[in-house]
């Protein structure tokens, strides 16, 4: 089954840390030849395609709205005659979406990768392409719901973010952290995540700054790089405890050193730093909100606050530091968790189940032969 997978970019998210897992996961498939095209020359993760199978072709938009685009997509399409096609972001669908309706090519639509219930211009634009196209994929149920598209229908389909856990291998998580050099053996909160609008760092300073008035043993790291890093690295000012990493590859190695792992955010899909921290042992305070409560059993692998609440959020910290057999159980449940669900095994094989499905309706509506692996 030839599958061209059209993505907006490969740079720093994590929309396209998933669409590396998945790309990944996709070439050990026998009934599956892939190909990929990406919109943008942003090329974070491209280190992590260079495998056998693995192609990467940059069909980068020469300006914002890029007319001639379409043709050099056509060509491609021409020339590589898909089954289906499967984009994960607004630029992809939007190009991509014509060229498939004029040639006939079932489209799988993965851009529902949060849960706003509204939005801007952009988010309109978005949800109006999840709705003429195939097929819908979201990776959170309050992410589907959120755009007004119903669970039952079948075109509308829920694939949970998948995490690898040969990323994890190397790291033992028997033990007590591993703590950075020079940091005294403090214990370590930290947060990974973009520093953008959609991630509330403002609610993880307060936290930080009411946690350092009352202790000296805990230190707090915001890993990330953004818009929004400069605003608050000053709220931030005057308090030791707080450090700014940036923008950092080596991410697994970083959150080995928590103690916690904390995601304060307006909303989310599936989170790939609460997997990052789960698949790690680390027991998680999250904003409650969209996927997250299908991702973190509050009680059982971590704890929901409120939105906007440092006194939630740092109360919910304070009891994980100081009852370190809680915080282990919570860490391994999550674990246990992020396994049986949320493996790239099943994320995988799931969305080969949907490739199938929607290459066999298309041939069916044409009065073709359904698809059969060879």
């Amino acid at each position: 089954m030839r599958t061209l997978i059209c993505i907006d970019a490969l740079g720093v998210g994590g929309k396209e840390r998933q669409a590396v897992e998945l790309i990944k996961g996709l070439t050990g498939k026998s009934e599956i030849e892939c190909r990929v095209v990406c919109l943008a020359t942003h090329d974070f993760y491209l280190d992590q395609l260079t495998g056998p199978g693995i192609s990467v072709d940059f069909r980068t938009r020469r300006v914002r709205w890029d007319v001639g685009l379409f043709y050099r997509l056509y060509q491609t399409l021409r020339q590589y005659r898909p089954h289906l096609i499967h984009t994960n972001g607004l630029m992809s669908s939007f190009y991509t979406l014509p060229l498939a309706r004029f040639m006939g090519i079932p489209l799988i639509n993965g851009s529902i990768r949060n849960a706003f219930p509204r939005g801007d211009f952009r988010w309109r634009v978005e949800k109006l392409l999840a709705r003429m196209s195939d097929y819908r994929v979201a990776n959170s149920y309050a992410g589907l719901r959120s755009r007004g598209f119903a669970e039952a229908e079948a075109r509308n389909v829920v694939i949970y973010n998948g995490f690898d856990f040969a990323r994890v291998e190397r790291f033992t998580t028997n033990e007590a952290p591993r703590r950075r050099g020079g940091d005294g053996g403090r214990k370590t909160v930290g947060m990974v995540a973009e520093f953008n609008r959609f991630k509330d760092y403002p609610t993880f300073i307060q936290m930080a700054r009411t946690l350092s008035t009352r202790r000296r043993d805990v230190v707090f790291v915001a890993i990330g790089d953004g818009e929004t890093l400069p605003a608050c690295k000053e709220m931030a000012a005057g308090v030791a405890a707080i450090q700014f990493l940036g923008e950092r590859k080596n991410i697994e190695e970083m959150v080995k050193t928590f103690d916690v792992g904390v995601l304060s955010t307006f909303t989310e899909g599936i989170s790939n730093s609460i997997m990052e921290y789960m698949a790690l042992r680390k027991p998680v305070v999250a904003t409650d909100g969209g996927g997250t409560r299908e991702l973190v059993v509050d009680g059982q692998t971590g704890f929901l606050v409120p939105p906007q609440n440092p006194d939630a959020l740092a109360a919910k910290v304070e009891y994980l530091l100081d009852n370190p057999e809680t915080a282990r159980q919570m860490g391994e449940a999550g674990e246990a968790r992020l396994r049986r669900k949320f493996s790239t095994a099943r994320m995988v094989e799931e969305t080969v189940d949907l490739y199938k499905l929607a290459v066999a309706n298309a041939r069916g509506r044409r009065g073709l032969p359904t698809f059969t692996a060879s």
